[in-house]
Parts: C-alpha cells; structure tokens; sequence
C-alpha cells in the first residue's frame, strides 16, 4: 500500500491520467519513500501498470531504473548510519576509557599490581620504562621495559604487556630478547637443607658456583644467589654481609620466606622452584601507595604481598603455579603475622669482591647468574639507540 500522501497520484497513474509535472514529482518521491517504492514493486510484479500518461514517459523500464536507484540510495544510507554509529560508539568508548583509566585511580592502582607481579616473581629483575595506552570500551593497555643490573650496568632483557578489561588482566604478552630469558639463579630453603639426606648436593653446587669465580678474570662484574642456614631480618643480613663485603657489591633482590616455600608440589626437589620463589627488589616501590602513605620497609614489603593476595590473577598470569600453589592469601598473613624475614638473596659487583663471601659460615647455597665485563666506571655521556 502506497502512502497516504500519494495515493491519489498513484491512482491517476494507474488510469493513465498523470502529467509531465506530477510523473516527476511521483518518481522524486518514490526514491525516497519506502512504502511507496514497495507499492510500485508490486505493481511491477502483478504487471498492473498501465503506462498511459499524457507524455508517455513513465513507463515500466523507467519505473524499475527509478526503483533501483532508490534501493542502492537506501542501502548506502543504510551503510553510512551504521558506520557512523559505530564511529560515534568507538569515540565515546575511548572517551570513557581515557576517564576511567586517566581521571581516577585506577590506571595507577593497575600499574603498581603489575609491576609488583613482575618484581615479586623474577629475581633481580625491575621494572624501569613503561607505557600505557587506553584502549575503546574500558580496556588498558599497560607496557613495560624489564631490566636487570649486573655490577653497575643495567640491562634490557624484555618487554612485558599486559591487557586489563576494567580491572581484570586478560592477558599478559611477553617477549624476551633472543625470545627466551635463562633463569639462572636458584635458592635453597632452609628447610629443605635440613630435612635433605644428601647434603652434599648444595655443597657441590656451591663450590661449583665458588671454583667459577675464582677461574673468572680480575675485570668482570657478576650476579649471585646466596642462600642462608635460616630466615634472618633485612638487619641481620645486612650486618652479617657488611663485614666482609665492601661498598661495590649491592644487593638487588631478597627471597622472602612467606611459608610456603617448602610445601610445593615438587617437595623432592632440594631447589626453590624457580617460578615459586617470592621476593622484592632492594628498590621496592609502590607507586599508587606512596603518596598517600609513609612505609618502613618491612610495612612496604607486607603492603606488597596484600596487593598481590588482592590481584590472584594477575599474578598467575607472571608465574607457572596452580591456584593452590599460590596460597596468596594465607602468605600475605604468614609474613604479616612472623615479620619479614630472608632466606636468600641476590647480589651483584666484581667478581672478586663476591669470592670472599665464600667461607660466610651462613651461606649454605649459591648459584651463579650472568657475568659481564668490567663496567665499574662512569663515562662523561652516553647513550642508547632504539
């Protein structure tokens, strides 16, 4: 059924009685109307038209070309709200994305949780570079470039990104250089040293690791996993080191006992599983805390282990454990409850200044991790090409 505003035209048209005028004005209308255009296909189907109009001119070749211009018109109408609405969609979704992200805490908040998953994870590796960059309809898109520190040096080892939709990490990318990155530091637990009826395994390891830099030469710089007898305070490992290390060798990363290291899933393996081990860099920080609150260092570190409990996910997606290898939860309240305590650490600087630890009565494993050459000076400028 045509429209109401045309159905007297399209009576004179079927009689024939139509001028030049109104057959024009008939075509321009029915390009543009719906009902009318399907009007005129029925009529084309039912072979109804009685093309007799005053000039002859609206005929049936003509009616169908008119109905087809206005079917192509329709569809790029069609075409052009649908892309227009997505555009619009699109920009409101980065809109509200960059408001989200940008104007409240979240983006920050998100930050710290992944570079706390990473630091915690990976020994003697930091967080230095980062990029992020919203993404349409409340997903973030965080970057980071990992480091490591081998005596003063600092060296790339890869790229980590994570993809948060709101707050929930959906994934989390990672390319090393080379596209691989060799764990080669491990920890003992003191536990598992006791309790192990070959104690001579960490014996050999050790001497291994001692009888290495003793062959190294005077001008390199290395990277070292000790590991201790017991769980000692931050103090009292500082102290125990401090009489016989000197000011070039830094600690870089602590292996924190959070109770848990002896009760994984491989209990036979004297090592620390490398991906099990939790700890902190000696750099900890917590950006989205630290303007608001003042920490200790122990409160820093108790405060690390409650963001990781709060984002079990995220951390999953860092480390090759099962849910209930994790136990996030209750090790935030096993340290919370016994304090910060250190079974092992990494240090690095020259090679020889790291041998004399080698009688340290405490030390009851080592393993050695990257060796570089001499870097212990400065330059008067440098710099770095990408």
């Amino acid at each position: 059924m045509s429209c109401q505003n045309m159905q007297h035209q399209w009576t004179k048209y079927k009689d024939g009685t139509l001028t030049d005028a109104e057959v024009e004005e008939l075509e321009r209308h029915t390009e543009e109307c719906d009902e009318c255009m399907n009007y005129l296909q029925n009529l084309l189907d039912e072979e109804e038209i009685q093309p007799v109009t005053a000039s002859s001119t609206f005929d049936q070749e003509k009616a169908k070309r008119s109905m087809i211009r206005a079917k192509w018109r329709q569809r790029f109408t069609n075409v052009l709200t649908v892309l227009s609405a997505f555009i619009l969609l699109w920009l409101g979704g980065s809109f509200l994305s960059a408001i989200y992200y940008s104007f409240t805490p979240k983006g920050e908040y998100l930050r710290t949780v992944d570079k706390a998953a990473i630091e915690s994870a990976l020994p003697n590796i930091y967080v230095q570079n980062s990029r992020a960059e919203t993404k349409p309809f409340f997903r973030l898109q965080n970057e980071y470039t990992l480091y490591k520190e081998i005596g003063q040096a600092q060296k790339s080892v890869g790229q980590y990104t994570f993809h948060h939709l709101f707050e929930r990490v959906t994934n989390v990318d990672k390319n090393f250089l080379n596209d691989h990155y060799n764990m080669k530091l491990s920890f003992a637990y003191p536990e598992r040293v006791k309790k192990e009826k070959d104690a001579s395994f960490y014996q050999k390891w050790s001497n291994e690791t001692w009888g290495a830099l003793d062959q190294l030469p005077e001008g390199t710089v290395s990277e070292i996993a000790l590991s201790f007898d017991q769980a000692y305070t931050m103090e009292e490992i500082e102290e125990k080191l401090s009489s016989t290390l000197s000011s070039d060798i830094s600690p870089v990363w602590y292996a924190l006992d959070t109770g848990y290291e002896a009760k994984g899933s491989d209990t036979s393996n004297p090592l620390v599983d490398l991906t099990s081990s939790f700890g902190f860099p000696s750099m900890l920080e917590l950006p989205f805390y630290e303007e608001k609150e003042t920490f200790t260092d122990e409160e820093r570190v108790v405060q690390l282990l409650k963001l990781l409990a709060d984002n079990e996910r995220t951390v999953q997606q860092i480390r090759w454990m099962n849910p209930d290898e994790l136990q996030l939860t209750n090790r935030y309240k096993f340290v919370k409850k016994n304090g910060v305590k250190i079974y092992g650490i990494v240090l690095t600087g020259p090679t020889k200044e790291l041998l004399k630890l080698k009688n340290e009565p405490s030390i009851t494993y080592s393993s050695l991790g990257e060796v570089e050459l001499w870097n212990w000076f400065t330059r008067p400028t440098q710099g770095t090409l990408h």
